[in-house]
């Protein structure tokens, strides 16, 4: 019976993974880098990502009184005041949607302390 079992759980765990996709996108700006990628599960139906994106001119110190982050047309976005540091992660995850396409660009503006603005895209890997 332990034999089976022990048969049993890696077969069942390597199932499960065969279940799952990732994707890798990136791009950048002259002052933004940033990263999306992400879990595709459940035959389609599922996405568990997150979006990192950093300040390229970041020192020890840096903030800004007020940033935001539109990703895709204001389909997934972000805003701060008063954010401390260079990195901003923007998790994502959703169930029985429209799961981000593996082909397919990423469009992302980032606004920040009232006068910068840049876009740029994030680009499958």
């Amino acid at each position: 019976m332990k034999k089976r079992l022990l048969f049993l759980v890696p077969f069942i765990l390597l199932s499960v993974a065969c279940n799952q996709k990732t994707i890798s996108f990136s791009g950048e700006s002259d002052y933004w880098k940033g990263e999306y990628s992400a879990n595709i599960s459940d035959k389609g139906t599922r996405e568990d990502g997150k979006y990192i994106f950093g300040y390229k001119n970041a020192t020890s110190d840096t903030s800004f009184d007020w940033v935001e982050i539109e990703i895709n047309d204001g389909e997934t976005g972000r805003k701060e005041e008063n954010f401390k540091g260079a990195t901003i992660i923007i998790p994502r995850s959703c169930s029985g949607c429209s799961v981000t396409r593996e082909d397919t660009a990423i469009k992302v503006r980032i606004k920040w302390d009232g006068e910068m603005e840049e876009s740029f895209v994030l680009e499958p890997m």
